[in-house]
């Protein structure tokens, strides 16, 4: 596809989406989601809303179009990379439990695949954006003073538009909300998923739509090692931590809700996460040295310091979770962060590593 051609398709998704949910929840609220596209020549994403939370919302989500651009490019050069086979022998070791996919899709036209993925990683990062709105995190982080007003910069060219100086409870109080982001954003889109597919179309989808996540955190990660983390700092937790606590979604919430084995569901994300890695590493021309130390995913808890921060993380939500109910313009409990109570007894039966 050209340049114009993936502009036209987002355009086109962003559309029907915004006026879906202007008709079923923003009307209601006497409110209005906008999009707004800029022609920076970055990745860059953003979600903006009215300081008065009383007031019927005003909400915008800003991206550019190089964001689409980079992304359908993204998934494109991974497909290609798949196809090829070019690293099957080290799969064949890491995977020789279960037969891995060869190709993406169950459909075999190239541009079909794609345009598929592309649809389900912008519309990921669209309701992560829209998830900040609808909790109203952006007044939540301005009474931590995370953030200047109520505008939330996800992803930008410079490191000042990110609020990485962010310490402290100022930087717990972003690191969280942009867990919950993206806890709203997957199970929505999960729940899109549900709706239009079954069977062996649905587990094709989840492959690809589990390989279009890590195509977007990885490319927030990097090709460096993963920089051990116990106190939150900065405005985002590290991209590889984000990928840990989202993939599991996928097999907690399908194992329940669809007849797919959770272990083959464990099998086709752990698949996605490292081909994405291995593939993000040949992108950038970093297969010809040795591979970077703990730079594919890990089960969170394992890491050194992660005890620590996750509890930072649940203390910090449990603070703010009713500040959140007080503001929030929908109540949907199934689409917000939750920690449950055996996660909970699991940390604190852990000791700091």
């Amino acid at each position: 596809m050209k340049d114009s051609d993936i502009i036209d398709l987002v355009c086109d998704v962003f559309s029907t989406i915004t006026g879906d949910l202007n008709s079923d929840l923003y009307k209601g609220l006497n409110g209005e989601l906008s999009i707004r596209w800029s022609e920076k020549r970055c990745f860059y994403a953003y979600a903006a809303a009215d300081p008065d939370v009383s007031a019927p919302p005003k909400h915008i989500i800003g991206l550019t179009y190089e964001t689409a651009i980079l992304l359908y490019r993204d998934i494109e050069d991974y497909h290609l990379y798949i196809g090829y086979g070019a690293d099957n022998q080290k799969f064949d070791i890491i995977f020789k439990d279960f037969e891995y996919p060869k190709t993406l899709s169950i459909e075999s036209a190239k541009e079909y695949c794609c345009k598929n993925m592309f649809i389900s990683g912008i519309t990921w990062i669209l309701f992560h954006e829209l998830g900040h709105l609808i909790q109203e995190h952006g007044h939540i982080r301005s009474l931590y003073n995370c953030n200047d007003g109520n505008k939330i910069v996800d992803c930008a060219a410079n490191d000042s538009e990110t609020n990485t100086k962010l310490t402290g409870k100022a930087s717990a109080v972003s690191h969280v909300t942009e867990m919950a982001a993206d806890y709203y954003a997957m199970v929505s889109c999960l729940r899109a998923l549900l709706h239009h597919f079954e069977g062996d179309e649905l587990k094709s989808e989840v492959r690809c739509f589990s390989s279009v996540l890590a195509l977007v955190l990885y490319r927030f990660h990097g090709v460096n090692s993963y920089t051990p983390t116990e106190i939150p700092e900065g405005s985002h937790p590290p991209p590889l931590i984000r990928l840990e606590q989202t993939t599991p979604l996928i097999f907690e919430i399908y194992s329940k809700l669809t007849t797919i084995d959770r272990l083959e569901l464990i099998n086709i994300t752990s698949w996605s996460s490292y081909t994405v890695g291995l593939f993000w590493l040949r992108k950038n021309r970093h297969m010809n040295s040795d591979l970077p130390d703990d730079f594919f995913l890990a089960g969170s808890l394992q890491r050194p310091g992660m005890v620590r921060y996750h509890k930072v993380m649940i203390d910090t939500w449990d603070e703010i979770k009713p500040i959140i109910d007080s503001v929030k313009r929908i109540d949907d409990h199934f689409s917000e962060l939750q920690f449950s109570d055996e996660y909970r007894k699991k940390l604190l039966s852990l000791k700091s590593i």
